[in-house]
């Protein structure tokens, strides 16, 4: 481990009805995980206007009052490639947030900082847990790995009093 720091990350777990919103995300030249939308805490940002933010620019959700996000999991992971850009790795805080389904676009133009083509984002996509497992089982790639459990557990038994710290 060295002495950088963890990059800090904000992460929605958008919840419409049994229905998850994901993002697929570009890895490498090659691969793709799915994974709730959202990005960094930028300079002077707090984790809740980092995710208000990330979620206008990425689905086009105007996050309000009635949302009442709750932090619901924090992972820590380790991204050697991430040296380059001054971190070790990553923390996301991950948040539930209720909502109506819609159908989602970008908040920002496109071309523009935020943008979701400028993220790496290729697709999102309503989930239901029944589709996630069996992705899971025909080798699709979801973050946290550990994705069908987690919120599964958390669809059954609501949220936590404290976050769970979870693993990649």
């Amino acid at each position: 481990m060295s002495d950088l720091p963890f990059r800090q990350s904000c992460r929605g777990l958008l919840l419409a009805g049994q229905r998850v919103l994901l993002a697929e995300h570009l890895i490498g030249a090659t691969g793709t995980v799915w994974v709730g939308p959202g990005g960094g805490v930028e300079a002077g940002e707090s984790h809740l206007e980092a995710l208000a933010r990330e979620l206008h620019e990425e689905t086009g959700l105007v996050v309000t009052a009635d949302h009442v996000p709750q932090l619901v999991w924090v992972q820590t992971a380790v991204f050697p490639e991430m040296r380059v850009d001054g971190y070790e790795g990553v923390v996301n805080h991950y948040f539930l947030l209720r909502v109506d389904h819609f159908e989602p676009a970008s908040g920002v133009a496109a071309g523009a900082v935020g943008h979701p083509e400028r993220e790496g984002i290729v697709h999102l996509r309503w989930w239901t847990l029944a589709e996630i497992e069996a992705g899971r089982g025909a080798g699709v790639r979801f973050s946290p790995r550990a994705l069908p459990h987690l919120l599964g557990q958390l669809m059954r038994d609501g949220v936590p009093s404290s976050p769970t710290s979870i693993g990649l």
